[in-house]
């Protein structure tokens, strides 16, 4: 981890409220969005996922477009491929998550 990512890291951990907040506002963007940022954060562009999943580059475009509503089952596989879970969590909860 370096750059942006590592400053990023850092003061979260240091700043518990902060966290919180950084987790509420990426639990409100589209699961597609979210999808995006973890695949750039993991260092993979659309083809490398794409080649991962066995599927075209344009499924991996679509299933990210906030034009497209894409199948559950699309965005769970491309999650894993990420190493990334897709978690429903009540809001009561979000802060013993985040903190954990």
């Amino acid at each position: 981890m370096r750059g942006f990512d590592k400053h990023l890291h850092e003061l979260l951990e240091a700043h518990p409220e902060a966290a919180l907040e950084h987790a509420k506002l990426f639990a409100e963007l589209p699961l597609p969005t979210q999808l995006a940022i973890m695949r750039r954060r993991r260092k993979l562009s659309q083809r490398a996922l794409a080649k991962k999943l066995r599927v075209p580059q344009p499924h991996v475009a679509r299933t990210e477009s906030s034009h497209h509503d894409p199948r559950i089952s699309s965005v769970v596989r491309a999650a894993k491929a990420v190493r990334c879970h897709v978690l429903l969590v009540p809001d009561e909860e979000l802060a013993r998550i985040v903190v954990a």
